[in-house]
């Protein structure tokens, strides 16, 4: 009985913090200090501060359409190097593709002589009809089926001569833009395959976007975001970019949208970053009126503040608009007697403190 009735003395015994020594040697309770700050309204930009990987809008693979010998490999179809548009990088040995182009072409002669052929016959027999005095028709004009078969193959070798001109141009590998290369292990005296041997990778000038992940508050906070500006920071360099576009999905498992940067001026830009290069992001956010820019260190848990009213705690939760350099950005509010800046041991709702001014900035 006597140990419970001392754990509860001990429980409804004030805190040893709050007590201190009397003259007399006995103990007294005292309030703890708040130092408190007296915010005053003002206009103020944030900005946000993110993490990123530069990206582009889409590799491409390179795969030959020809098959053969490689004899002819560009300078500057190496690792990290840069290509104009329908600039030759590959060239596949043309041999067997020349000769089927001859062949195609002599298939073309003998069908338009056929044709030739087909058409004097025509010409003969209605000679014939005309000195056929009794009427009856001669065979030489039973022509008209065999006529529509000679042009058909005509225009077959036409064809044909046109699908041997495209097989022979496809031995030239170029690309449709101008661009960089990603990675190419390829050298003269290789032999590649249609459609299955992979020779490089290369991505578009301009196509360049850094990816930046960002929480629901922060891009919020941005609003209106598409345009906005921000500087990304790869190894050590500063770009200009803006924002293109926002994901219509969160990911799963981090909650994160996804903001894509537009590199500006990438044609002019001597060093672009790389593909798969982390990024420091810090995008400029919209001008606030009327605002409180307080000190970090007056942030409670869950976005809250305490204020000191008549000498007692009092919870309040600000509309943060986000931060800035200069500190902590929330929509101004009435401060009461002041904003606590720090902890207080045992603070709670209600608790009695004695509030001490301090400068602030």
């Amino acid at each position: 009985v006597l140990v419970i009735a001392a754990a509860i003395c001990l429980a409804r015994a004030p805190s040893r913090e709050f007590l201190e020594l009397d003259s007399g040697g006995g103990l007294t309770r005292i309030d703890p200090t708040a130092n408190v700050i007296h915010p005053e309204t003002t206009n103020a930009a944030h900005s946000v501060a993110l993490t990123g990987t530069v990206g582009t809008l889409g590799e491409v693979v390179v795969i030959p359409e020809a098959s053969g010998d490689i004899v002819y490999v560009a300078e500057n179809f190496r690792n990290g190097g840069e290509f104009a548009k329908d600039e030759t990088l590959v060239q596949i040995d043309t041999t067997e593709y020349e000769i089927a182009l001859e062949n195609a072409k002599l298939s073309l002669t003998y069908a338009k002589a056929h044709l030739r052929e087909v058409l004097d016959k025509q010409s003969r027999g209605e000679l014939s009809l005309s000195r056929n005095e009794d009427g009856e028709v001669d065979l030489w004009l039973d022509l008209d089926g065999e006529i529509d078969q000679a042009k058909t193959r005509v225009e077959m070798a036409e064809n044909g001569i046109k699908l041997r001109e495209i097989a022979l141009d496809e031995t030239r590998i170029r690309m449709p833009f101008d661009g960089y290369v990603m990675t190419t292990q390829i050298s003269v005296g290789q032999v590649v395959t249609t459609h299955s041997s992979r020779i490089g990778q290369v991505y578009a000038k301009n196509e360049l976007r850094v990816r930046v992940p960002i929480s629901s508050f922060d891009l919020d906070s941005l609003q209106p975001i598409l345009g906005r500006s921000a500087d990304v920071i790869v190894d050590g360099r500063t770009y200009r970019t803006e924002v293109e576009r926002v994901s219509r999905r969160v990911d799963i498992e981090t909650r994160l949208g996804a903001l894509y940067l537009f590199l500006l001026d990438q044609e002019n830009t001597e060093y672009l970053p790389r593909p798969g290069a982390y990024a420091d992001v810090i995008i400029e956010g919209p001008q606030h009126q009327n605002v409180f820019v307080l000190p970090e260190a007056t942030m409670q848990i869950n976005g809250s503040v305490w204020l000191v009213n008549e000498g007692t705690l009092v919870s309040f939760t600000p509309e943060s608009l986000g931060f800035a350099d200069e500190g902590w950005l929330v929509s101004a509010f009435d401060p009461l007697d002041g904003v606590v800046m720090g902890s207080i041991s045992g603070a709670r709702e209600g608790l009695a403190v004695r509030a001490t001014s301090i400068q602030h900035r």
